[in-house]
């Protein structure tokens, strides 16, 4: 009878073997097989443009700032003789009180125009 168990162990021992390797095939399969996450779409409307203008009030005049930014630009274009491009940075200071705008272009040039 020992031969029969020993028969029986060597059968059983090789049915789990076939059934293991078939296993860690599809371990193996599982692992190449990427897998797929999905990822919400979000979509955020755009914020509507603020529409901004600025206007200056004193002794009964009303200016509005972009027809003085215009006027500078203008300065600029026209008597300096230079280009649009070229005016990277403008600071504009308002003084009511002497009815004049100065302002600083590019930190070396300034100027004053009327209101």
């Amino acid at each position: 009878m020992a031969t029969r168990t020993k028969k029986a162990e060597t059968k059983a021992a090789t049915t789990t073997a076939a059934k293991a390797a078939p296993e860690t095939k599809t371990t193996a399969q599982a692992a190449a097989t990427p897998k797929k996450t999905t990822t919400r779409k979000t979509t955020r409307k755009a914020a509507p443009k603020l529409n901004t203008e600025v206007y200056i009030q004193f002794w009964g005049k009303e200016v509005y700032a972009k027809d003085i930014v215009s006027r500078i630009k203008d300065v600029w274009t026209n008597e300096m003789g230079k280009k649009e491009s070229e005016l990277l940075d403008l600071k504009v200071y308002i003084k009511p009180e002497e009815n004049a705008a100065h302002y600083v272009i590019n930190g070396d040039t300034m100027g004053c125009i009327s209101l």
